[in-house]
C-alpha cells in the first residue's frame, strides 16, 4: 500500500516537470519567431493587376491579366500579411498611363508613388518587374450573329414536331474589340440531348462562349427552346403523273400513270390532307437535256400540314409514238 502511494507521487512530480518544460519550450519558440519577424527582409511579391478607370468604349485585348513582381524591404510581420492575404494592384488608366500605337503604356517609375501608397507604410519598394506594361486595346464594337443550336432529339415512336425546334431569340449581340468579333460568325449553345420525347418542349439553354476570348461579352447568356410535339401517322395516296412542256406534235405513252406517295402527318390533321395536295411532274425538257430514256418524276407538296412525303417509285418509262 505504502509503495503504491510513493510510486504515484513520483509519477506526478515527473509529469509536472514535463509540463513545465513544455511551457518553457513553447515560450522560447514564440520569442524566437517574434524576434525573427521583427527583422527586416528583402522579398519579391507577385501582384495581379486589375483595371481601374478604363474608358467605357475601350477594351484591353490581352487574353489574361498582367502581373508585376515588386521587390520590397520590410519587417517580417508585414511580409507575413502578404502571404496570407493576396492583393491585386489597381492599374489606374487616369494616372501614369499614356497611349502609343493603339497600346496603353504603364511605366513603373511613373507610378512608383501610387505603388508605395498601395503596399503601405514601413515598406520600401526596391524594384518593379517588368518596369513597363504594354496593353493593346481596341474600340468596342457590336456584331449580331446567329445562334447555332447543338441538339440531339429522339422522339418516342409515332411522335414528332411539325415545325421543328424554335429558338428565342435566334441571334445575339457580341460586344468587344472589332478585330476580334469580326472573326466570329455564330455562337453555339450548350448541348441539348432529349430522349423518348412525347410532350411539348420548353426549356432554357445556355450559350457556349468558351471558345472565345474572355474579353468579349454577349447581350444574352441563354435562350429558350420550344417545340410543339404531336402524335404522327403515315398515309398514302395514288397520285396521277402530270406531263409538262410536251409539244403538241408529239404523242407519248408513259407508265406507270400513277405513283404511290407516302406522307407523314400529325394524327389531328390526318383527315385534312387530300390527294390534290400532291403533284407529280415529269418535264419533257428534262429528257431533252439529259438524253435519258425515262423521266425522273418530281414530287410537289402543297400542304403545310405535311411533315414529309416520298414517292415509292422514281422512274417513269415512256414511248414516243
Amino acid at each position: 500500500m505504502l509503495n503504491s502511494l510513493q510510486r504515484k507521487i513520483g509519477q506526478s512530480i515527473k509529469s509536472k516537470k514535463l509540463n513545465v518544460f513544455g511551457l518553457f519550450f513553447l515560450l522560447a519558440f514564440l520569442i524566437l519567431v517574434i524576434t525573427k519577424l521583427s527583422d527586416t527582409y528583402v522579398e519579391t511579391i507577385p501582384f495581379s493587376v486589375y483595371y481601374k478607370n478604363l474608358p467605357e468604349n475601350n477594351i484591353v485585348t490581352l487574353d489574361s491579366m498582367p502581373k508585376v513582381d515588386v521587390t520590397v524591404s520590410t519587417h517580417g510581420f508585414k511580409l507575413l500579411s502578404y502571404y496570407f492575404q493576396h492583393k491585386n494592384y489597381p492599374l489606374d488608366f487616369d494616372n501614369h498611363m499614356y497611349i502609343k500605337d493603339n497600346n496603353y503604356v504603364w511605366l513603373a517609375d511613373k507610378g512608383i508613388y501610387d505603388l508605395k501608397q498601395f503596399v503601405g507604410k514601413n515598406v520600401d519598394v526596391i524594384s518593379v518587374k517588368p518596369d513597363t506594361l504594354i496593353l493593346p486595346f481596341g474600340i468596342l464594337s457590336v456584331k449580331k450573329v446567329p445562334i447555332n443550336l447543338k441538339s440531339k432529339i429522339n422522339f418516342a415512336l409515332g411522335y414528332d414536331t411539325l415545325n421543328g425546334l424554335k429558338i428565342t431569340p435566334d441571334s445575339v449581340n457580341i460586344i468587344g474589340a472589332k478585330k476580334v468579333i469580326d472573326t466570329i460568325n455564330y455562337v453555339d449553345t450548350k448541348p441539348l440531348n432529349l430522349n423518348d420525347v412525347k410532350a411539348n418542349i420548353e426549356t432554357k439553354l445556355s450559350l457556349d462562349f468558351s471558345r472565345s476570348s474572355e474579353r468579349l461579352k454577349l447581350s444574352k447568356s441563354d435562350i429558350t427552346i420550344t417545340a410543339q410535339v404531336e402524335k404522327f401517322t403515315e398515309g398514302t395516296f395514288d397520285i396521277p403523273i402530270t406531263l409538262l412542256n410536251l409539244p403538241n406534235t408529239i404523242e407519248m405513252n408513259y407508265f406507270p400513270k400513277h405513283i404511290k406517295v407516302a406522307y407523314y402527318v400529325s394524327l389531328e390533321e390526318y383527315n385534312v390532307v387530300k390527294p390534290s395536295d400532291f403533284i407529280i411532274e415529269c418535264d419533257y425538257n428534262d429528257i431533252l437535256k439529259s438524253g435519258h430514256s425515262f423521266f425522273k418524276p418530281k414530287l410537289v407538296v402543297n400542304s403545310a400540314q405535311i411533315k414529309s412525303a416520298r414517292m415509292k417509285q422514281h422512274k417513269v418509262e415512256y414511248i414516243i409514238k
